[in-house]
C-alpha cells in the first residue's frame, strides 16, 4: 500500500447537494371555474451551502491538476480564489459561481373532501400521479439548468490558460509557510468583504514541494487545509500536518504524488459540501494497545464488507483513530499505520488500491475515555457514485 495521505481532525466525506422543495403547501385554492382545485404553488430549487475554495500555487506546472480539481469539484454558491504566491501575491481568478435558480410550478391537484364518490377519488388519484411525474421532470430541468450555468461559469474563467503562463516563484514563496500565509490573509479579505458566511465549507489547497517553515498560530482560522506536493516524505508529512493543526486547521491533509486526481477531487468535493453520502459505515475495527496489526475479529468485520467495496464504482474512506495516550505526532502515525494494514488486508482479498483512502486522525474524535481501547479503532465509509442504488 503506498497511498501516501495523511489527515488530521475529521473527515467529512462526500458529495453533492439534496434537491429540496420549499412552499409545498397542500391547502386548496381556487383554480378554473367549474376545473378542479388545486394546492399553493411549488418552488423548486437546490439548497446548497455556500462554500469557499482557495487555492494557491507557486508553478504553472501545477495548472492542469488545480484546473481539472476545480472542473471536478465546481457547485453552485461557491467563492473561487486562485493565487499566485509571492510577494506580494498575484490573483489569477476571484470569482462566485452562480447560485441556483428557483423554477415555479402550479401546486398538486386538492384532495377530495369527506363523502366523494368513487369515481371523484379515482379522478383525483389520475390528477395527483400526472402532477407528480410533472413535477419530477421539472425537478430534473431545474438539476440540469443549474449543472449548465456552472459549467458555463466554468468555461468563462479559461482557467487552464490562466494558469499556464504562470512563471515558478522566486525561492522561498513556494514554502508551506509562505503559502500558507498567502492563504490565509486572502481568506481574511473574503470575510471581510462577505462576512462569515461560509461556516465549515471553507477549502484552502496549497500545491508546494517545500514544506518548512513555521506557521502562525491560528492563522489558518478552523479551515480545511489540503497540500498538495511531488515529493513526500512520511517524516515532513507529519510535521507539515502538526504545523497546520497548530495553526488552527480544522483538518489537514498533506497528498504526495501517488494519489490520484479522483481521490483528490473526491477529497475536496466532500470538504465544500460537508454532506457525506455513504452507503454504509463499517462496524470498527479494533486494534490492541500501541499495535496496528489485525486481530481475528478485525479481520471478521473486514470480511463482511468485501462485498459490498467489490461493486462498481465504489470508494472506501478507511479511517484510522488512536487513542490518547502518547504524543500527537506518534498518535497521527499510528492511526495511519492502523488504516493502512485494513487497506492492505483489503487489497489483497481484491480490491483495488485506487478505490481506498487512507485517513489517519491520531487521538481524535474520542469515542470513550482517553486511554480506552474503543479509541484504537478504523472505521470504513463505503461510499457509492451517484446516483447509486
Amino acid at each position: 500500500m503506498r497511498n501516501a495521505i495523511h489527515w488530521i481532525g475529521r473527515i467529512g466525506s462526500a458529495i453533492g447537494a439534496a434537491t429540496l422543495l420549499a412552499g409545498c403547501g397542500l391547502s386548496s385554492v381556487g383554480g378554473q371555474p367549474g376545473g378542479p382545485a388545486i394546492g399553493l404553488p411549488v418552488t423548486i430549487t437546490q439548497h446548497v451551502a455556500p462554500s469557499a475554495l482557495l487555492a494557491v500555487l507557486t508553478r504553472g506546472a501545477s495548472g492542469p491538476t488545480l484546473a481539472g480539481l476545480v472542473a471536478s469539484t465546481a457547485q453552485p454558491d461557491e467563492d473561487l480564489r486562485i493565487l499566485e504566491a509571492g510577494t506580494p501575491a498575484t490573483t489569477i481568478v476571484a470569482s462566485d459561481s452562480p447560485a441556483p435558480s428557483p423554477m415555479v410550478m402550479p401546486g398538486p391537484p386538492a384532495a377530495p373532501g369527506s363523502g366523494q364518490t368513487d369515481y371523484l377519488a379515482a379522478q383525483y388519484s389520475k390528477r395527483l400521479k400526472a402532477w407528480q411525474a410533472k413535477h419530477a421532470a421539472e425537478v430534473q430541468a431545474e438539476a440540469a439548468q443549474t449543472r449548465h450555468k456552472v459549467s458555463a461559469w466554468l468555461s468563462d474563467l479559461g482557467l487552464p490558460q490562466k494558469i499556464s503562463r504562470l512563471a515558478d516563484a522566486l525561492g522561498g514563496e513556494g514554502t508551506l509557510a509562505a503559502e500558507s500565509a498567502v492563504a490565509a490573509s486572502a481568506l481574511a479579505d473574503l470575510e471581510e468583504g462577505v462576512g462569515n458566511i461560509f461556516g465549515h465549507h471553507r477549502v484552502i489547497v496549497l500545491f508546494c514541494d517545500d514544506l518548512s517553515g513555521g506557521l502562525a498560530a491560528g492563522e489558518l482560522a478552523a479551515d480545511d487545509v489540503i497540500v498538495v506536493t511531488s515529493y513526500l516524505p512520511t517524516a515532513a508529512a507529519s510535521a507539515a500536518q502538526a504545523d497546520l493543526l497548530r495553526a488552527g486547521a480544522a483538518q489537514a491533509a498533506v497528498i504526495g504524488p501517488e494519489v490520484t486526481a479522483a481521490q483528490l477531487d473526491g477529497l475536496v468535493s466532500a470538504d465544500l459540501s460537508q454532506e457525506a453520502v455513504s452507503d454504509s459505515v463499517s462496524a470498527p475495527v479494533l486494534f490492541g494497545n500501541d499495535s496496528y496489526t489485525l486481530g481475528s475479529a478485525a479481520i471478521s468485520v473486514l470480511k463482511g464488507l468485501l462485498p459490498k467495496l467489490r461493486e462498481p464504482g465504489v470508494t472506501a474512506v478507511i479511517n484510522g483513530y488512536a487513542s490518547t495516550p502518547g504524543t500527537a505526532e506518534a498518535n497521527y502515525i499510528l492511526s495511519f499505520q492502523r488504516a493502512t494494514a485494513v487497506a492492505c488486508f483489503l487489497e489483497a482479498n481484491g480490491i483495488p488500491e485506487s478505490s481506498l483512502i487512507i485517513v489517519g486522525h491520531g487521538a481524535t474524535d474520542v469515542v470513550g475515555s482517553g486511554t480506552s481501547g474503543a479509541n484504537r479503532r478504523v472505521l470504513v465509509v463505503i461510499e457509492k457514485p451517484s446516483g447509486g442504488s
